[in-house]
């Protein structure tokens, strides 16, 4: 027997993006960020980076496609939907993209999540991502 996908929505992603839809996607690349194979490594080097922002990230890279998204998050709308609200979250600063490093001559992408512009805005907003349990520190607000 399969079973049953989820799909999560959060108060503070609600509030932080102005639309559920967007949070469930962020929720969601979020949760893919978590598993990346190399997460610990990431998530040393961002601590770096977060205290000498001179430095290069290089980690924390994933691939995942509009059609996937759209499957995962349950959200009945079409691959061109997904990816106006994938360009939303890009925009804001929430997500990074580029194009994908080991077949760059196809149009797919890969996503990190940036939790330092995530938590920045959230704490703007007297909010704080819940349930995330990697011990990064929260940046000032300007």
């Amino acid at each position: 027997m399969k079973g049953f996908k989820r799909s999560v929505i959060k108060e503070e992603l609600v509030k932080l993006t102005g639309d559920y839809k967007l949070a469930i996607i962020l929720n969601q690349m979020i949760y893919w960020s978590e598993h990346y194979r190399c997460f610990d490594k990431f998530i040393a080097e961002a601590k770096r980076w977060y205290e000498d922002s001179e430095s290069d990230l290089t980690r924390g890279w994933f691939y995942k496609t509009e059609e996937e998204l759209a499957e995962e998050t349950l959200i009945n709308i079409d691959q061109s939907s997904i990816r106006g609200l994938v360009d939303q979250l890009v925009e804001a600063g929430w997500l990074e993209e580029r194009n994908h490093s080991i077949m760059p001559f196809d149009d797919s992408k890969e996503y990190r999540v940036n939790l330092r512009n995530i938590q920045k805005d959230l704490n703007r907003m007297g909010c704080y991502l819940e349930g995330y349990t990697i011990d990064i520190p929260h940046p000032t607000v300007d």
